[in-house]
């Protein structure tokens, strides 16, 4: 029993996300691919300039003309269009309860700053600022050289690029599978993005800069890095749907080789209606699943309701390895440049089906 409630213990601080504002739910109103909005080919970080105008268009409740742009456009007229800004403050309230303890805690997230310098056909981006843990750290930076309009190819330290482009780290398909937050590694990234389908194929190269903190443990919330290759690859059918397969081949250091693989869809069903889905399979000596699902609805423009479910079991003989997870929340952006998110988990207990713990959370959300 003590060992399955210290995963509470742990949880807020997979809570805490590190990647940058990013919507793959935005394929419901047509918008398939995430360069339309954002630098990154897989979408996050720091929005281009059309970007920022469905922002105050499409994702708010409220906006005036010029309020997207970067600190409201205060420097609009001295920042040429070749350089592009950005930055995240997150902090959040939290609540626990389970049968070990009842908890509440306040704490910043994230305070970051990030940019974007486009020359030619290379775009240098950069990201720096303080986590959870207060260490100042860049988790993004690279290059991207356009060889045309449909193929890219990235190099430097980002997110591996696998099933649904979420940048909320507590998910099981997330956590669950090592990929949470500070999981950054160096790669080297190519794709190839049409109106039909994307590719992504990624070598993760690992992070050796970094791999070990000053108390000589190596990084990350799981404590190990990836090295390895990973493939991503999808149709979009009618603007509003994603079909998908995701794989991954790869270790962290002190572990096993593993295998990965799984779909995942993004449904846009209407300008107000969308449903979100990813299955994982893991082959590392034993077998595993993992899977997500969440279906929303906007209510009005900026406010999104929505349930979601759950389930990590990395241990198909281990029955006590089982997480099943049941949720409910809101998203609303009620302006450019503000999110506020509320939500609400229940956890079944593995040790007893009849028991559930619960976290909850408010989360706000600055972008600049």
């Amino acid at each position: 029993m003590i060992k399955e409630y210290l995963y509470f213990l742990f949880l807020p601080l997979l809570i805490c996300s590190s990647q940058a504002f990013g919507f793959p739910g935005m394929i419901r109103h047509g918008y398939v691919s995430c360069t339309s909005c954002h630098v990154s080919p897989s979408g996050g970080g720091v929005l281009t300039p059309y970007g920022r105008e469905l922002s105050g268009e499409v994702l708010s409740t409220w906006a005036k003309e010029g309020e997207s742009q970067f600190i409201y456009g205060a420097f609009a007229k001295r920042i040429p269009e070749y350089l592009m800004f950005g930055g995240d403050t997150r902090v959040i309230q939290t609540y626990q309860n389970n049968p070990i303890f009842t908890e509440k805690r306040f704490f910043l997230m994230q305070s970051d700053l990030e940019g974007a310098l486009r020359i030619g056909k290379f775009t240098l981006d950069l990201e720096a600022g303080y986590l959870d843990s207060n260490e100042f750290q860049s988790l993004r930076h690279y290059v991207i050289y356009q060889i045309n309009d449909e193929n890219a190819v990235r190099l430097g330290k980002f997110k591996n690029n696998y099933g649904i482009n979420t940048d909320e780290h507590q998910l099981t398909i997330k956590s669950g599978l090592g990929w949470d937050e500070e999981t950054e590694t160096y790669n080297l990234e190519y794709s190839q993005l049409t109106g039909n389908t994307s590719v992504f194929a990624t070598a993760i190269l690992g992070a050796p800069e970094s791999a070990e903190n000053k108390h000589g443990l190596t990084i990350g919330r799981t404590g190990v890095v990836d090295h390895g290759a990973s493939l991503r690859a999808s149709t979009f059918l009618a603007d509003h749907y994603e079909l998908g397969m995701s794989y991954f081949y790869g270790k962290k250091s002190g572990t096993d080789w593993r295998n990965v693989l799984g779909p995942f869809v993004i449904l846009g069903f209407t300008p107000q209606f969308y449903y979100m889905g990813e299955l994982d399979f893991q082959d590392q000596n034993r077998w595993g699943v993992f899977d997500y699902q969440r279906l929303t609805y906007e209510a009005v423009q900026g406010l999104q309701v929505f349930i979601s479910q759950e389930l990590a079991r990395p241990d198909f003989i281990a029955l006590t390895s089982r997480i099943a997870r049941y949720g409910m929340g809101l998203q609303f952006f009620p302006r450019p440049h503000f999110e506020l998110d509320l939500r609400w988990n229940w956890e079944q207990d593995p040790y007893n089906e009849t028991n559930y713990n619960s976290l909850a959370w408010i989360l706000f959300h600055l972008y600049l």
